[in-house]
């Protein structure tokens, strides 16, 4: 069972495509989920590719043959954020080395590499995730969709939402391209 995968159910593409809209169409017909290692019912991974890693405990009934239990905040939220990984790599940044340097050096200084400054205006809030590093942009995507699932929207991650809802040629669900 150690090297179990497969491709996303449609409520799971449904999900994605929720989130990202277009942004990460040409990865899904890949996308695979893979259950972690056994035992480990905490942590996720995404590595290129569209391949993620999930706790077992994340699967209904704890079966990865079935849908995702994507009304539950955390599974929803952690989820989307190692979607925000492959959604990282589609805009180029090196996500995996970015990561094990930002893994080794919260190890070394005992520091919170997911930490970041919330506030409560959108244009600050999206500048505090352009300028993120790659796992704090996963940890304000996870907790923006974390809200969402809760029936709690933030207000001040709405800018943050449609920059990342953007298909291939940058235009955002409103019509405008990232570039004005």
């Amino acid at each position: 069972m150690m090297f179990w995968r497969r491709s996303l159910m449609p409520v799971e593409t449904g999900f994605v495509q929720l989130l990202f809209g277009t942004a990460l169409d040409e990865l899904l017909p890949g996308m695979r989920l893979h259950v972690r290692r056994l035992g480990d019912t905490r942590r996720a991974l995404s590595l290129g590719g569209g391949r993620i890693y999930l706790p077992r405990s994340f699967f209904e009934h704890a079966d990865p043959h079935r849908p995702l239990r994507l009304s539950h905040p955390v599974v929803a939220g952690v989820f989307a954020h190692e979607l925000l990984h492959q959604w990282q790599r589609l805009q180029g940044r090196p996500v995996t080395w970015e990561a094990f340097g930002l893994h080794l050096r919260a190890t070394c200084l005992r520091r919170d590499l997911y930490r970041y400054q919330a506030c409560a205006d959108p244009y600050q809030m999206l500048q505090c995730f352009l300028d993120a590093s790659v796992e704090q942009q996963g940890q304000i995507w996870q907790d923006h969709v974390q809200a969402l699932v809760q029936g709690q929207p933030l207000a001040c991650m709405c800018l943050i939402a449609e920059h990342v809802h953007q298909d291939q040629a940058g235009r955002t669900r409103l019509g405008q391209t990232s570039k004005d």
